[in-house]
């Protein structure tokens, strides 16, 4: 069990950082399984942003307390959080996700959110992912179904962009190769059981076919991340959230779905007309963002974000060239399915 996994690295005294509604989902059961052991646990609420000021500040307080660890409970922010609080620390972090939605719990980078301008982020690359990740699907089948819903998208994303990146390149690796098929894998395996898993999760059944799910989602597309070079692990899905999620519509679209709905227009990029359909029709049937008409937007709403969109860290080294009126155009294809 955990403990034995904690004291096994010869700790007796871990910092814990989890969100408000994360530590009440999970820490009875994380005190239940600690109790009998000499584990010491400190706990910290974890609220706002991963940024490299909190993660500096939390790191600082685990040395104070002398911890030997760190465990990061919620979901990804408060898990980027805890790997970059440990990495700046030197200390081997644990994670214990709470929400299907991210592979945030078993991937090498934090995705920081500091201010315009700052000189940290957007990523932190880290020496190495978490030395362990607990997954408990009882706790992770009682949180809200758009969770796993966006953790699908963002596992859909994954295989499609990561897909488009490659592109016709020989010379890939082995790991390369390996990372392309299991997330080709859950890409197949999510279409065809995915709106399953979401029906059991709305009931609160931690089902067989749940459990399927919410390991793709934080295991399987975590392995994808940390097997394939970093220049194949984001491309235009990714970028688009980013330079879109702070414009009126997108600000309450949960990352997950809004990677979906740029996965759809990347196959479209690509001329993959039956692709970016297939997926379309998926997301309309499990509620995903599918379209810019759901949340009140045109193509031509967009087209200003565009620029920043390509100049983004995960359009580096694409396949071929682009520009923003192509863009514009698979989004309008997109659209019009």
């Amino acid at each position: 069990g955990l403990p034995a996994v904690i004291q096994a690295r010869g700790v007796q005294s871990v910092l814990l950082l989890g969100g408000k509604r994360a530590l009440g989902a999970g820490l009875p059961e994380l005190e239940s399984a600690l109790s009998g052991s000499s584990i010491m646990l400190r706990i910290r609420e974890f609220s706002g942003e991963c940024t490299i000021r909190q993660a500096r500040a939390y790191a600082q307080e685990a040395a104070g307390e002398g911890a030997g660890l760190i465990l990061g409970m919620g979901g990804g922010k408060a898990l980027d959080t805890a790997k970059a609080a440990a990495h700046l620390a030197g200390l081997p972090v644990i994670t214990l996700p709470t929400i299907p939605a991210t592979c945030a719990a078993l991937t090498a980078l934090s995705v920081l959110h500091d201010p315009p301008g700052s000189a940290d982020g957007p990523f932190l690359f880290l020496d190495h992912p978490p030395s362990y990740v607990c997954l408990h699907t009882g706790i992770l089948s009682r949180s809200p179904a758009m969770y796993l819903r966006a953790g699908i998208g963002d596992s859909l994303a994954k295989a499609v962009e990561s897909a488009y990146k490659a592109g016709a390149d020989q010379e890939l690796s082995f790991t390369d190769r390996l990372g392309l098929s299991i997330a080709r894998f859950g890409f197949e395996t999510l279409l065809l059981h995915g709106a399953s898993a979401l029906s059991d999760m709305t009931r609160g059944q931690d089902s067989p076919v749940f459990r399927l799910a919410a390991q793709l989602c934080i295991v399987n597309t975590g392995l994808v991340s940390l097997l394939v070079q970093e220049r194949l692990n984001g491309a235009l899905a990714h970028a688009l959230y980013y330079a879109l999620r702070d414009m009126p519509g997108f600000l309450e679209v949960l990352h997950g779905d809004a990677v979906a709905w740029g996965s759809v227009v990347l196959l479209a990029l690509e001329g993959n007309k039956a692709e970016a359909a297939r997926l379309k029709t998926f997301l309309g049937e499990v509620g995903s963002l599918s379209s810019l008409a759901e949340i009140g937007l045109a193509s031509d709403d967009i087209e200003a974000w565009l620029p920043q969109a390509l100049a983004q860290p995960d359009m580096e080294q694409p396949p071929a060239p682009l520009t923003p009126e192509m863009v514009l155009r698979a989004v309008r294809f997109a659209e019009a399915l």
